[in-house]
């Protein structure tokens, strides 16, 4: 199970999860809702995305990797 938050000022958990099969799909899911979110809506919360970043997590409350929304489509973001 992955967890996909977001986060600025503001912290949005994501109290469900996905269910993946490992880390790299985890990080294809992260890209595809990312690119999905920037598409619908200038931001959100009334910030704009360059002020987002999604953090990814496992079912252990482990963080994977984070990065900003607004460089999602690099090939290597994250930490």
């Amino acid at each position: 199970m992955y967890y996909f938050h977001l986060s600025d000022d503001t912290k949005v958990a994501d109290v469900d999860g996905t269910n993946l099969t490992d880390h790299s799909e985890a990080r294809s899911h992260a890209f595809t809702v990312a690119h999905e979110l920037m598409f619908r809506s200038p931001g959100m919360l009334d910030e704009d995305w360059s002020r987002w970043r999604m953090l990814v997590h496992d079912d252990g409350g482990n963080e994977l990797f984070s990065f900003q929304l607004s460089d999602f489509q690099t090939d290597s973001p994250g930490k």
